[in-house]
Order: C-alpha cells, then sequence, then structure tokens
C-alpha cells in the first residue's frame, strides 16, 4: 500500500517536471527578444522577416501551452496546485504573446517611417534605444527565471526572485524617463508616434511583470510541494 510520504514524492515529481518544461519558454522568449533587439537597433533590419519569425515563435509557444495544459490536467498534479499551474503557464506564453505584439507594432511603424517629420522621426530613434535598453534588462530576467525554474532550492529561488524585483523597478525607472520625454514632446510629434511608442513600453514594462509574477509563482508552488 502506497504511504503518504510515497504519494507526495509522486505529485512532486509531476509538479517539478512541468516546472522544468516551462524552461522552453524562457528559450523561445530569449529568440524571440533577440529578433525584437535587432529591429529596434537595425535601421536597415529586414523587419517583415524578423517579424515573421517571432510569429512563428509565437505559435509554436501556443501549442505547446495547448500541450502543457492537456499534460497538466491528465497528470500526476495535485488538485490544489492545478489552476495554479495553468496560470502559470499562460504567463510564459504572455512573454511570447507580447514580443509578437511589439514586433509587429514595430514592422507596422516601419512601414510607414519615412512619413514621419523630422521631430517625430528623432524621437523614435530615441525611443528605440531606450526601448532596447529596457529589453536588456528583460533577457537578464529571463536567464533569472530559467534559473528558477531548474532549482528546487527555496533559498536559491528568492534569491532569483529578488534579483528579477530589482530589475523589475529598474525597467520601471526607465520606462517613466521615456514617457516623460514623449510628452514633453508631443506637441511636435505625429499622434502616431506618441501612441505607438507609449503603447510599446508599457508592453516592454509587462514583459517584466511577468517575469516577476512568474517568479512569485514558482516560489509558491515550490514552497507548497515541500512542505
Amino acid at each position: 500500500m502506497a504511504t503518504k510520504d510515497f504519494l507526495k514524492r509522486f505529485l512532486m515529481i509531476g509538479e517539478k517536471n512541468v516546472l522544468s518544461r516551462l524552461t522552453n519558454y524562457v528559450d523561445l522568449a530569449q529568440q524571440s527578444l533577440t529578433y525584437l533587439s535587432q529591429m529596434l537597433t537595425g535601421g536597415n533590419a529586414d523587419y517583415e522577416g524578423l517579424n515573421e519569425k517571432i510569429m512563428d515563435i509565437e505559435k509554436e509557444g501556443d501549442e505547446y501551452t495547448s500541450n502543457i495544459n492537456h499534460d497538466i490536467t491528465s497528470g500526476a498534479i495535485s488538485s490544489n496546485l492545478m489552476d495554479t499551474l495553468i496560470i502559470l503557464v499562460d504567463k510564459c506564453d504572455d512573454l511570447l504573446d507580447d514580443s509578437y505584439f511589439i514586433s509587429r507594432e514595430i514592422r507596422r511603424m516601419m512601414r510607414n517611417h519615412s512619413k514621419n517629420d523630422q521631430a517625430s522621426a528623432d524621437l523614435l530613434v530615441r525611443s528605440y534605444s531606450s526601448l532596447n535598453d529596457m529589453l536588456s534588462y528583460g533577457m537578464r530576467a529571463l536567464r533569472l527565471v530559467k534559473d528558477l525554474l531548474n532549482s528546487a532550492d527555496i533559498t536559491v529561488i528568492k534569491s532569483k526572485r529578488k534579483e528579477i524585483e530589482d530589475l523589475e523597478e529598474e525597467v520601471d525607472e526607465l520606462k517613466d524617463n521615456l514617457i516623460d520625454e514623449v510628452y514633453r514632446d508631443a506637441d511636435i510629434i505625429s499622434f502616431l508616434v506618441f501612441e505607438h511608442v507609449i503603447s510599446l513600453v508599457h508592453k516592454m514594462d509587462d514583459f517584466l511583470d511577468y517575469c516577476e509574477d512568474i517568479s512569485d509563482d514558482v516560489l509558491n508552488i515550490v514552497m507548497a510541494v515541500t512542505k
């Protein structure tokens, strides 16, 4: 007859396996951010091609989400953690959705870039540079997310979570500075560029928020299965 401790260890294997598999999202998100960086920094970048690559990654993520959610609901997962794991998977998928959203917006802007007045064009260049700085923080946060997903040590997970929180606060400051700059130039730039930059800066900030949320959920799950 199975003992209580045996059943607990069996359930822990299921949850730890799901957490380990979530690192695939991190790998995909890192690829997307690499392509986004090329879009933000390359004046002669292949915006259409890069957008298509990120779109393919997003589609791959959707398929993976469907598969892993099926495994969660039909596998050896504690019933009181099943909903939490599904929410966590959705947050990981959001990383890919946000990357695709940003790439589409950049592609659309670049299609009409030549129509911008000089003040709008100049602001766009400065904004893309700031957004790329924010993106670099996102890459660092993803590496930390991968570290904590691969760890079963609560002390390590808490440490990585704190580092992600610190990165998110730094990105908040970059976000506020960029928004302030856009509003200062609001009277001399086009409304299209104004809306474009404000939209992207919030999405880039959301990316870091998702990383922080993921780290919180992982910590809660690991604490629940190791009690």
